[in-house]
Formats: C-alpha cells, structure tokens, sequence
C-alpha cells in the first residue's frame, strides 16, 4: 500500500486538507484509508453501551459489528503506543493510506499550514516533509508550495511522487500465434506488434512468422534502451500455468523455469515447431493422460491425445485462478484448434525467455518479479476492450488490438496502472487491467 501523510499545528487546516483528499482520490478511482494520530486521550464508545462494559471489564480488544460497518478498539492498557507500521498492518489492502499526524514517522507528507498559527514550518526541519500547501505562500527552498484550497493541484503531487508518472515512457503489444509463417501480404492470425513509444502511437507492425517476431522485439528494445526509456511490453498469452505444473515438469518453484524449459526444448521454425512433442514429451511426467491434448499431426504421438474427453488422472486444474474469473479465457492444455491457447504459451514463452537471455538484467516479468528494470513483460488479453475493438473499422481485428490496447495502457493515470499491477499471484501469474475492463475501454477510445 502507498503511504501519504498530512502534517501541520493546530489550526493549520490539515483535516480539511486531508477530508478533501479522500474525496479527490476516491473521485479518481483509487481505494483510500486513514489514520489519525491523537494526542491525547479519545473515546469512540459511550458509556453504557455493551462494548463499553466490555472495555470496562478489561477486554483488550472489542469488535463490534452489523450489516453496514464493523469496528475494532484495542486498549493498550500500559502498553506503549504503537508505531506507524504497526497500524498500517491492522488495515486491509487498499491503493492509498493517507495518514494525519504522526510528523516523527518517515513516510512522505505534505504540510498544511495558515499565517494566522503564527508558528514556523515543520518542513524547514524535517525532510519527510516534501511540499507545503499554504494561505500565504510560505515556502520551504527547493520543495514546491501550492495554494492550501488547491486540493487537485496537491493530489497530483502526491500521485507524481507516488506512481511516478513517468514509470513507462513507451508501451507495446504483442497479438502472438503458434501457427506457421502467414507470408508476406499483411493478414489476421500472424503475429502483430503495436505501440506507442514516447506518447507517440506509430503503426503496428506485421511479423510474418516468430522469427521476425522476435528480431522486431529485439529493435523495439535496444531502441527504447538507447534512448533512456522504460518500456512496458504486454503479451497475449498466460505466463504460468495451474499450481504445482512448474514444479513437476522442472523441478523448481520457480514459475520461470518452464521459460527457460520450453527454450531448450522447442525447436521453431517458421514452416514447422515441435510443440505437441514436447507436450506429449511433458503428459509423460504425470500421472494418468494429460494434461495437454490435441494433436494436429497426421501419426500419433505417445501421451498426447488428440482430444479433451480422454484425459483423466493427470491431477491438473484446467484452469488458473484468474481464467476463472475471466469469462471466456481458454485452457493451456489444449494445442490446437479453435480457441487454443497452449501452442501459444509454449512458443511464446520460449522466444520471451530469449529475449531474457538477450538482455540480462534489463527484463522484469510481472508478476514474478518486481523492481526497476527498465523492461517489463506484462500478460494482457485484448478481450478485456473487446467493444472497443468491434466499434473499430480496421478489418484486421489482430491489427486493431494492439494498437488500441496499447493505446489504452498509455493513456491510463499512472497511479490506475499501479492499482492494476498490484496483485499478487506468484505461481500462476495474472491478466493485467482484468477487473478494470471500463477504465481500459475508455482510455483506448482516447487519441
């Protein structure tokens, strides 16, 4: 969670400040909580009350409940008083915590203050303390002052400083296929690139086959690397698997490992691949038959069956957790026909795990891995704009994906981007913006 706090004397206007806060956050679509620090003793319970002959009796803590609210006091009873952290620990997630008090703690604040307390900014003494939002213009060197009504003009201080509004300069994505090369003339179902690097949306590009696929992303990269940019890449295929896949097949927790597996394994040309080998290579490892299924070859291949309804005892969910909340997502297990995903996963990953190889420490995968890495690879599904992309006029849906999904993760307030990447799915990675389908759907439809 991000920690905001208000600060300022008595009088200094830092409750209104922060009531007008919470309501300019919560306008704008994030999950907000506060703390307040009291500096003396307070009472939220009335004497009488059954709560309040519990307290009396010497409970430590009372909850009280009921259909619209539920509420918990804890006595300290000669316990010292608890830290910032400590509180922010008893709080459910949330995108923003803005706290009022607490002026020794570390977090950033910003300071209210009025001419007429007569008294001196905190800010002149205390670093934490990072803009002044004053009714007389007073100011502290080097940290911006703003006008104590402007309370806009102070949240998006606070969400710069928060989200880093500049935490992606450019962002690409990438409409994958497992099929063979699609030849020279642009056409649906080959692979589609498209983008908008530096605020500028350019063409998305046709990749005939993987192998052009993979020289595109390797520019795109060494571009935006050499022009100082971070750049957010999203992919539309999943990047992990059900629970406890990884580990049977590679041996490792590591939802990685199955990238690095699928390098070595897969060999990928663009007229041919050995997909369902390697998959029938994989089912041999467990139990029963399955997981994968379909085989598009014209002989059998041992332990890949050619269709769903004869796999059995295999111990695999059929799907992860966040294609049962995505209506419409397809299984991995299946490696082809209509609405196969799995030949998908195993190219692609293969060729992002090249990419890795290929720029070491420059790649962040979300969300296995966090950090600031000047890459990211993110997993997306054009579906999530799916009215967007009908109301488009480009007969290559493929082509009008990628360029409005991209378009769409540009336009998006930073501090909405970090709300949808802030999830926490370690195994089995997650979709990016599921959940938020309208606030995509109307970002893409945005120039």
């Amino acid at each position: 969670m991000k920690v905001w706090g208000v600060v300022g004397w008595k009088n200094s206007g830092k409750t209104g400040l922060m009531e007008r806060l919470v309501a300019e956050f919560a306008a704008r679509g994030l999950t907000v909580s506060t703390i307040k620090h009291a500096h003396h003793g307070f009472d939220v319970d009335r004497e009488g009350t059954d709560s309040f002959r519990h307290r009396a009796a010497g409970a430590t803590e009372v909850l009280l409940s009921s259909r619209k609210r539920w509420a918990l006091m804890h006595e300290n009873r000669g316990v010292p008083e608890a830290e910032l952290d400590d509180l922010l620990a008893h709080l459910s997630p949330v995108d923003l915590v803005l706290v009022e008090g607490f002026k020794n703690a570390r977090h950033p604040k910003v300071e209210a203050h009025r001419a007429e307390t007569g008294q001196s900014l905190i800010g002149l003494e205390d670093d934490t303390v990072r803009a002044i939002a004053s009714d007389s213009g007073a100011e502290v060197p080097g940290r911006p002052t703003f006008d104590l009504d402007d309370t806009g003009a102070v949240a998006d201080f606070i969400a710069e400083e928060l989200w880093h509004s500049k935490q992606f300069d450019s962002f690409a994505v990438v409409d994958w296929s497992a099929g063979n090369d699609t030849g020279p003339v642009e056409c649906p179902d080959a692979i589609w690139i498209g983008a908008v690097l530096n605020g500028e949306e350019v063409e998305p590009k046709y990749c005939r086959n993987r192998a052009v696929a993979l020289d595109e992303l390797r520019a795109l990269i060494e571009g935006e690397r050499a022009a100082g940019r971070r750049l957010l890449i999203g992919f539309d295929f999943p990047f992990g698997y059900p629970a406890g896949f990884v580990r049977q097949v590679t041996g490792s927790d590591d939802p990685l490992s199955i990238w690095s597996y699928y390098k070595n394994k897969l060999i990928d040309r663009p007229d041919w691949n050995n997909r369902f080998e390697v998959a029938g290579e994989i089912n041999a490892l467990f139990d029963g038959t399955g997981p994968f299924w379909f085989n598009a070859r014209r002989y059998d291949i041992e332990h890949l069956p050619r269709q769903g309804r004869l796999l059995e005892g295999h111990g695999q969910n059929d799907r992860r957790a966040v294609e049962e909340l995505a209506a419409g997502t397809f299984t991995c297990w299946q490696m082809g026909g209509a609405g196969a995903v799995g030949g998908q996963v195993m190219t692609g990953l293969a060729t992002l795990q090249h990419l890795r190889e290929a720029f070491p420490g420059d790649i962040s995968v979300w969300p296995f891995e966090s950090g600031p890495a000047p890459v990211h690879f993110v997993e997306v599904w054009p579906t999530l704009i799916d009215p967007v992309v009908r109301a488009s006029e480009d007969p290559i849906r493929d082509r009008a994906q990628v360029r409005l999904l991209a378009r769409a993760l540009a336009n998006l307030p930073p501090e909405r981007l970090e709300a949808m990447m802030d999830v926490d799915a370690p195994e089995e990675g997650w979709i990016l913006g599921l959940g938020f389908e309208p606030e995509l759907q109307e970002a893409a439809c945005r120039n």
